[in-house]
């Protein structure tokens, strides 16, 4: 079967739970093969293959792959700001900007299938492209809230700087994840570039090197 990216979602119905059971395993078996192959390659096979079931419960639960993928995508974004909503705020402001970094690149690295699928797919598909905006205008107005109660910046100073740096960072994360640029794949793991990406926020928005 051809990796089919058109089509229009299944209509949700409620499941028991053994379908619930049966649907989760259907999406983690997709996370891990599109991590592994990436989704130009990815068929509907090599889902259910891993998963260990027919092709046939696949479309009981998802009309094609570019359903199911936008769904993963959403699922790693809702994750990922739900970590983010753990971090601790009473810590030093270089520290909050690293971890939340980390939390991302961390979140990140362990998808790459998705992230690249986001990235890839962004600008030919409306639905990926939005989840992309949607989830980063999200996460860019939790670090303006942080900008504008760590500085003397009104409200729409401080979501113009959280708009542009998150544009800046996005590329970063793109490089690094997807394109794995030598220039930056040298730097280290997440810890190093999460600390160089703090560094880069912390310095444009205290105008001053860190602690």
């Amino acid at each position: 079967m051809e990796n089919n990216l058109a089509g229009s979602p299944k209509v949700k119905r409620k499941l028991t739970p053994k379908g619930m059971r049966s649907r989760d395993n259907l999406k983690k078996a997709a996370r891990d093969a599109l991590n592994t192959l990436g989704y130009t390659k990815l068929r509907v096979q090599d889902i259910t293959q891993a998963a260990e079931v027919a092709d046939g419960l696949f479309y009981r639960y998802f009309s094609d792959l570019r359903e199911i993928m936008l769904e993963l995508a959403e699922d790693l974004f809702r994750d990922l700001l739900e970590d983010t909503v753990q971090i601790r705020r009473d810590v030093a402001p270089y520290q909050w900007l690293y971890d939340i970094h980390r939390v991302a690149l961390v979140r990140f690295s362990n998808n790459p299938g998705i992230l690249a699928c986001l990235f890839g797919l962004a600008g030919d598909s409306n639905d990926f492209s939005t989840i992309w905006q949607v989830n980063a205008r999200k996460w860019n107005l939790q670090v303006a809230a942080f900008i504008e109660s760590e500085t003397d910046y009104s409200t729409e100073e401080a979501r113009r700087m959280a708009y542009v740096l998150g544009a800046m960072t996005e590329g970063v994360i793109y490089q690094y994840l997807v394109r794995r640029s030598d220039d930056l794949v040298t730097i280290g793991g997440e810890d190093e570039v999460a600390g160089a990406i703090a560094e880069m926020w912390y310095r444009t928005i205290f105008l001053k090197p860190s602690p």
